[in-house]
């Protein structure tokens, strides 16, 4: 069935927890491992209705904030669906109870149990109205950012729009579009602040309830994160800091010295090239042309996904007036599809979110059959090494892409990781120190935020932007709104990622059996697990960042120099 063509009918709410009710029921009162395990699957595909009917109305809502029937939908879904939380949290707590837990760990594997018994820590029915509070204020952040509507170049332009400009060959473009783009979210900073100052609040208050001194460790069951803590994060930031930075750093000297620009501002560094970022060689249509002659050559599993994802139109991709900020992949439970949403602006990011975003929905797409769904819930570390290795088995098939423009493609999607990985640790770092700080004002938080950056980040210049200099940058990352922690999970899979570039280029075969493996077995052990499963180092590790990086440079080094200026 076609995405256009998929019924959306609101929920009757009160029915539904009712008879989801009910079969918890039945499992706490079951006589045999058969009525369990009956019930059990009946539970999890009522949450499949559920579940299917609250993603057709967010994608419909993503894809037009200003839809007025989906609007009011999403709102009521806000209001709705967190009440719904307690049934697998008290599905997990019958489950661990029961003399038939070992017959679901022999039907599923042990890890089924552990992500149950975090699952657990993460919910109680006082917390419902702090739930809902929760799902309310994200969606006021998300409004918000679609709301955008700024007049630049003869047009209207949203947040997405103006990067084009920001990163413009002409300083003096590059300077007035940063300057319209964050203009406009200063503009918005007493109202970004609010929303933040509540979301740390109630979230605070949902840690307390649930027993514990602050918000992190909820955050982490949340995560569903059971073989890593914030000792082994913050052991892992320091790596970051002692083998990255110093990298990121002589990467921004170079960039410098290419764009002709000793000492740059931060208006600068979108400009990566003095010709010019690689760009798109066309728009939508001739992007996803490419994709699918890239898709059908890489494998027959990618053939057969890319084909099924544009001919039932389960992709809208191309930035427009009204649409939400970000791209993403999200699955459509009853239909066994995955989604891509995306903001296409013109920049080489167009091509990545064909690659990243694809990897996600491929793995989707791999395990659509797989049942019961707790069996595939892994967590966002393992869910960003579909997508960032997806980017880096693409590459050559990049020239269809990028023409001329291909070398310097190479050059910066290395080199890019490289650069985000103290970006997304100081994020990290920055949310814990929130929620361990839950009663700071703004004011603490954003000079916090500037110094946390000073150590991750110490090339920004923010001269002329005391908004940015005052450490507002983070007020732009959706993440930090509505998905607390979830962020060190794309260094750690960058991180793999990068193994699997570098394995791909000795032995492409192995390379890619071991991803789809990656692929198929993500849910059914932890992510430390599963990386020894796949051949692959743990980022945790300490030496791990360390030995990944020389081949990295040594790689940059040897591309073609006349092409990447």
């Amino acid at each position: 069935m076609k995405f256009t063509d998929m019924p959306y009918k609101r929920p009757d709410f009160d029915v539904q927890f009712a008879r989801m009710k009910d079969l918890l029921k039945q499992m706490e009162e079951a006589q045999s491992e058969e009525k369990f395990l009956d019930a059990m699957l009946t539970l999890d595909r009522e949450g499949g209705s559920l579940t299917t009917q609250a993603t057709l109305a967010h994608i419909r809502y993503t894809i037009n904030t200003q839809d007025t029937f989906y609007s009011a939908e999403n709102d009521v879904m806000d209001e709705n669906l967190p009440r719904f939380q307690e049934i697998p949290a008290e599905a997990a707590r019958i489950t661990l109870a029961s003399p038939y837990q070992d017959a679901v760990a022999r039907k599923y594997g042990p890890h089924m149990l552990e992500k149950m018994a975090v699952e657990m820590k993460a919910f109680s029915p006082e917390i419902v109205g702090d739930l809902v509070e929760e799902s309310k204020l994200y969606s006021e952040y998300q409004k918000l950012i679609a709301s955008a509507q700024i007049d630049f170049e003869g047009e209207k332009r949203n947040l997405s729009g103006l990067m084009p400009f920001m990163q413009s060959t002409d300083r003096d473009m590059r300077e007035r579009a940063y300057a319209v783009h964050w203009g406009w979210l200063k503009d918005r900073s007493g109202e970004l602040d609010g929303i933040y100052d509540k979301l740390v609040k109630v979230r605070h208050r949902i840690g307390k309830k649930l027993g514990f001194d602050s918000f992190v460790p909820v955050a982490y069951a949340r995560m569903g994160r059971t073989d890593w803590d914030m000792e082994d994060a913050r052991a892992y930031r320091k790596q970051i800091v002692e083998n990255v930075v110093p990298l990121a750093q002589k990467l921004y000297r170079q960039q410098a010295k290419r764009i002709g620009i000793p000492e740059m501002k931060a208006y600068d560094l979108p400009l990566e090239y003095l010709s010019g970022n690689p760009i798109p060689q066309g728009g939508e249509d001739y992007l996803v042309e490419k994709a699918r002659v890239m898709y059908k050559a890489l494998s027959p599993e990618t053939d057969e996904f890319f084909g099924m994802m544009t001919n039932q139109g389960l992709m809208d991709l191309t930035t427009k007036p009204g649409k939400a900020a970000g791209g993403y992949m999200t699955f459509i439970r009853d239909y066994k599809v995955p989604f891509i949403f995306s903001n296409f602006n013109g920049t080489s990011g167009d091509v990545d979110v064909l690659t990243h975003e694809a990897g996600h929905a491929f793995q989707g797409y791999l395990q659509r059959d797989v049942f019961p769904s707790m069996l595939k819930d892994y967590t966002m570390e393992v869910a960003e090494i579909h997508s960032m290795s997806m980017e880096f088995f693409a590459h050559p098939w990049m020239e269809g892409f990028f023409g001329p423009d291909t070398e310097k493609y190479y050059h910066s999607h290395v080199a890019d990781g490289i650069k985000f990985l103290p970006y997304g640790a100081s994020v990290d770092e920055f949310q814990e120190w929130v929620y361990l700080n839950p009663d700071a004002t703004p004011q603490e938080r954003n000079r916090q935020y500037r110094e946390i950056e000073k150590v991750y980040l110490p090339h920004l210049d923010y001269s002329g932007f005391p908004y940015l200099q005052g450490g507002a940058r983070w007020q732009k990352q959706s993440h930090i709104y509505g998905m607390p922690f979830y962020y060190l999970d794309y260094t750690l899979s960058q991180v793999c990622a990068y193994q699997y570039f570098i394995w791909n280029k000795k032995d492409p075969e192995a390379a890619w059996q071991s991803y789809l493996n990656a692929c198929r077995r993500a849910g059914r052990v932890p992510f430390t697990e599963l990386l020894k499963e796949c051949g692959l180092k743990n980022p945790f590790e300490p030496g791990t960042i360390a030995s990944i990086t020389p081949k990295l440079e040594k790689y940059m080094d040897g591309l073609d120099k006349s092409k990447i200026h």
